[in-house]
């Protein structure tokens, strides 16, 4: 990286080693930096919270909440923080419970510096980053489930008046016209596609539209 605005990171582990190891690797490349650290899933969640990193390099397995549900939370609350998973274990279920969760990649913690720092940077630019080892263990059947899960996922993550506005927007109305459909204010209806667009983790109308059509979901009501 050699953007003059640094990617902002928040490394969350357990054991106090690892934290520095990853820290120093950070350190190493330039264009990042390490706003915080946490020890803990509650710490986690609340360094991200205070300090809304790019990235957020989470240990699977921790004291009070796990990674997992670390990673559940973030996604349900909307925060705009790609994660990054880091475990000790290539287990093809343990890989797609983190990105069912809505982990953006997940690499295994004798990943080497430079992979390291390519997977932040990968999963910043929006793109999914597994260890090579990971990826050998996933079958393209599995790899086509997953994206299937963690579009339900998504979804499910939705307010019953977020899904209803989504498919208004599918439809092609103006935030106008759904305000009327339901009853409320043109800027009530901006701050459900905000956050409908936030969650679902899509940047577009077009995006949106397509969506609700590969899940079938119904836009004639």
């Amino acid at each position: 990286m050699t953007d003059a605005t640094p990617l902002r990171i928040v490394i969350a582990d357990d054991h106090a080693i690892v934290r520095q190891g990853i820290r120093t690797v950070v350190d190493q490349a330039p264009g990042m930096e390490v706003v915080a650290e946490a020890e803990n899933g509650t710490q986690a969640r609340a360094q991200v919270e205070e300090h809304r990193p790019d990235v957020l390099v989470l240990d699977v397995n921790m004291p009070d909440e796990s990674g997992l549900e670390v990673t559940r939370h973030l996604r349900e609350e909307g925060l705009d923080c790609r994660i990054l998973i880091l475990s000790m274990h290539d287990d093809p279920e343990y890989v797609l419970q983190a990105l069912r969760a809505g982990a953006d990649g997940y690499i295994l913690k004798d990943t080497a510096p430079a992979e390291i720092r390519a997977a932040i940077e990968a999963v910043h630019a929006g793109q999914e980053h597994l260890s090579d080892r990971v990826t050998h263990q996933l079958s393209v059947a599995l790899r086509s489930e997953l994206e299937a899960d963690k579009k339900r996922g998504r979804l499910e993550q939705l307010t019953p008046r977020e899904r209803e506005v989504l498919t208004q927007v599918a439809r092609g109305l103006t935030s106008r016209e759904i305000a009327e459909v339901f009853g409320i204010s043109p800027r009530t209806v901006e701050t459900h596609r905000e956050r409908v667009m936030a969650k679902l983790r899509i940047n577009s109308v077009a995006g949106l539209t397509r969506f609700v059509l590969e899940m079938g979901l119904d836009t004639e009501e």
